[in-house]
């Protein structure tokens, strides 16, 4: 990138100019304020590493990489309760998985993270690394969750990151209803009746008996040998 020929005020190009410093703390301060607060402290040591500490050359990286034809992309495909609530016990461990998607035409560069990006923070990670994919290309991400200990409405934002602190794609959600212990329970204990019920067999309301049982076969048996023999002592008779 040809940064004097990049539309940045000349206010700017002179703060640039003054720093002459070798001093990587100053660098990595000074890119920052000709930046602005978006970069964050990480990401500015990541593009003068990447330049060999040149200020100049970072800049430069810079507005190359957040450029809008360079930014990459993300799509959700699938997220096992994207549509639901998750309703869970307080201080309950559990795992989320997204599959997410490549779909721009740039791929992702090297040291892309999926990060918490707001709302409440329930994860045992603030971010998760990834690996550079192609478009068109597919990955799946997962991490550890716990539910808070006080019954309520939890929401955790997502976002992927660039190295630089950008971010880009779709927004992932995790919506989570912690529900107290003893209502948590009730719940189980009825769904659990529920399931049991359908389980079992149906119940005759008139008591009806079933005339292919071995008991009721013989008990006709039985009524029918007594005709007979009723029959027969009349005829005798």
């Amino acid at each position: 990138m040809d940064v004097d020929n990049d539309p940045l005020d000349q206010n700017l190009l002179r703060q640039f100019n003054c720093l002459c410093t070798t001093d990587k703390e100053n660098l990595v301060k000074g890119l920052r304020e000709l930046i602005g607060d978006q970069l964050t402290e990480s990401a500015a040591v990541f593009f003068l590493e990447m330049n060999d500490w040149n200020m100049h050359r970072a800049v430069g990286t810079y507005f190359d990489v957040n450029s809008e034809n360079a930014l990459p992309s993300m799509s959700l495909v699938r997220d096992e309760n994207s549509e639901n609530v998750l309703q869970l016990p307080p201080n309950l461990r559990f795992t989320k998985c997204w599959e997410v998607k490549n779909n721009g035409r740039n791929p992702w560069p090297p040291g892309c993270t999926l990060q918490f990006n707001g709302g409440d923070f329930m994860s045992l990670y603030t971010s998760l690394p990834t690996t550079t994919l192609e478009p068109g290309g597919t990955m799946t991400l997962s991490t550890d969750f716990v539910t808070p200990t006080k019954p309520g409405s939890y929401q955790s934002k997502w976002r992927m990151m660039l190295p630089t602190g950008t971010y880009f794609g779709d927004t992932i959600w995790t919506l989570v209803q912690v529900e107290d212990n003893d209502s948590f329970q009730n719940e189980l204990s009825r769904q659990l009746v529920e399931s049991i019920n359908l389980g079992s067999p149906t119940q005759n309301p008139h008591n009806t008996p079933n005339p292919f049982s071995t008991t009721q076969q013989n008990q006709l048996t039985d009524q029918e040998s007594d005709q007979t023999q009723t029959t027969m002592d009349s005829d005798v008779l």
